[in-house]
C-alpha cells in the first residue's frame, strides 16, 4: 500500500529533513574522499593518441623492458605511478594494478615497464615507469603471454595476500636476473680483454726522481736531493691477470760536496696487470732483490751490498700490435747503517729512499 507524503504546518516535510541532513554529510564525505585517494598512490599518464576505445584490465599484457614486444604494436602513451607525499598504499601490487587500470582506460592493452625503483629513502612505496601499448588482435605474443597474463590470472586464482607476495618475488628475482645478467655481461668482456692482453712485455723507462729520506754527506745533512733513474723491466702475466717480473734499475744522484751516489737494483717481483679495453693495460709490481749502493769521490769509491724494497705501479697505451707507450710511478728503499749524531723520527729509516717518474717504450710479445 503506498502512502502518500504531504506536508503539514505541525511537520516538515521528509525532503526537508533529508536536505537538512545532506548539509552536514557533504563536507564529511568530501574529506573522507580526500583521505581515500591520497592514500593512493598518483597515477600521471601523457598520451600520444586517444583513438582507442578503453578496454578490460584483465585484457592488458604486462611485459618487462627486456622482453620480445610484438613488432606490430603502437605505442600511444606513457604512465608514471608515483608518491603523492602522503602515500601509505603503495605495495608492488597495488602500484602495478594502477597501472594496469589506467592503461586500460585509455584504450591499451599491452604495458610495458621500463622502470621500477623500490622503497627507499625518498618514498616508502614502489613507483613505476611505463609505456602503454596498443597491440593487435592478430599480434603474436609468443612467450611473453604466459608471464604477462599472470598478472590477470593469478589474480583470480589467489588470495589478495599471496598474490601480492608472489609478486613482490617475482619484481624482486627479476631485479636480480637482470643484475646478475649485467654481471655475467660484464666478466665475459673483462675475460676477452684479459684473453687479448700481452703475456710478456719489456719495458725501458728514464725519469726524474726524488729522495725522501734522510742522508749525511760529509757534516751536510740532506732531507731531499733530485736525481734520476733508468729502468728496464720484465714482465710475464697469465690469464688470471697475475705474474712475474725481473726487474733491473739504476739511480744516480750527486750532491754539492762533488759526491756521487749510485744505486743498481735487480731482482725479481711479483705482477698484476689490469685491462678496461683493447688499447689501455695498467699494473701493479711488488719486488724484493739485490742492491748494491756504491759513493765515489775525486775517483776513489766504497760501495755496501744490501737489500733493497721496489714498488712500481703504471699505465700504458698501445700505439702499434707490439709497442706501447707508457708511465710509471716507482719507489725504492735502501736502508743503510745509521751513522751517528743522526736523529730519526717515529718510523723514519736511515738509506736511500726515493719516488721517480719515468716513461718510456713497452714491447709486447
Amino acid at each position: 500500500m503506498k502512502r502518500k507524503i504531504g506536508k503539514s504546518k505541525q511537520q516538515p516535510s521528509l525532503w526537508g529533513r533529508q536536505r537538512r541532513q545532506d548539509v552536514g554529510i557533504v563536507p564529511a564525505t568530501l574529506l573522507l574522499v580526500l583521505a581515500l585517494t591520497s592514500c593512493n598512490p598518483r597515477v600521471v599518464t601523457e598520451m600520444l593518441t586517444n583513438e582507442w576505445p578503453a578496454t578490460s584490465p584483465d585484457s592488458v599484457y604486462v611485459f618487462d623492458k627486456t622482453d620480445v614486444i610484438p613488432s606490430e604494436s603502437q605505442e600511444i602513451g606513457k604512465i608514471k605511478v608515483v608518491d603523492t607525499g602522503f602515500t601509505t598504499n603503495g605495495s608492488f601490487n597495488t602500484v602495478m594494478q594502477r597501472a594496469i587500470n589506467a592503461t586500460a582506460a585509455k584504450g591499451g592493452n599491452g604495458l610495458v615497464i621500463t622502470e621500477h625503483r623500490y622503497p627507499d629513502v625518498r618514498s616508502t612505496i614502489h613507483r613505476i615507469w611505463g609505456t602503454m601499448l596498443r597491440i593487435p588482435d592478430s599480434a603474436v605474443i609468443g612467450k611473453a603471454a604466459p608471464d604477462s597474463m599472470e598478472y590477470s590470472a593469478l589474480r583470480q586464482i589467489l588470495p589478495e595476500e599471496e598474490y601480492a607476495e608472489f609478486m613482490e618475488y617475482k619484481a624482486t628475482k627479476r631485479y636480480y636476473e637482470q643484475e646478475q645478467k649485467q654481471i655475467e655481461e660484464q666478466m665475459k668482456q673483462q675475460q676477452e680483454l684479459i684473453r687479448l692482453m700481452p703475456r710478456n712485455v719489456i719495458r725501458i723507462s728514464a725519469g726524474p726522481t726524488l729522495m725522501t729520506s734522510k742522508f749525511l754527506i760529509g757534516n751536510h745533512q740532506y732531507k731531499s736531493r733530485l736525481g734520476a733513474d733508468i729502468c728496464v723491466d720484465y714482465d710475464h702475466v697469465w690469464k688470471s691477470g697475475f705474474g712475474f717480473g725481473i726487474n733491473y734499475l739504476h739511480h744516480y744522484t750527486s750532491f754539492d760536496e762533488g759526491v756521487k751516489l749510485r744505486v743498481n737494483y735487480i731482482g725479481p717481483s711479483l705482477v698484476l696487470a689490469y685491462t678496461r679495453t683493447k688499447s689501455f693495460r695498467c699494473d701493479l709490481a711488488w719486488g724484493l732483490g739485490y742492491s748494491r749502493y756504491s759513493e765515489s769521490f775525486e775517483g776513489n769509491s766504497v760501495s755496501q751490498n744490501r737489500l733493497g724494497v721496489t714498488m712500481r705501479i703504471g699505465g700504458e697505451w698501445k700505439v702499434a700490435k707490439h709497442l706501447a707507450l707508457g708511465v710509471q710511478f716507482n719507489v725504492l728503499s735502501v736502508g743503510l747503517e745509521k751513522p751517528e749524531g743522526i736523529e730519526l723520527e717515529k718510523d723514519e729509516f736511515y738509506g736511500i729512499q726515493h719516488v721517480g717518474l719515468q716513461g718510456g717504450l713497452r714491447y709486447y710479445f
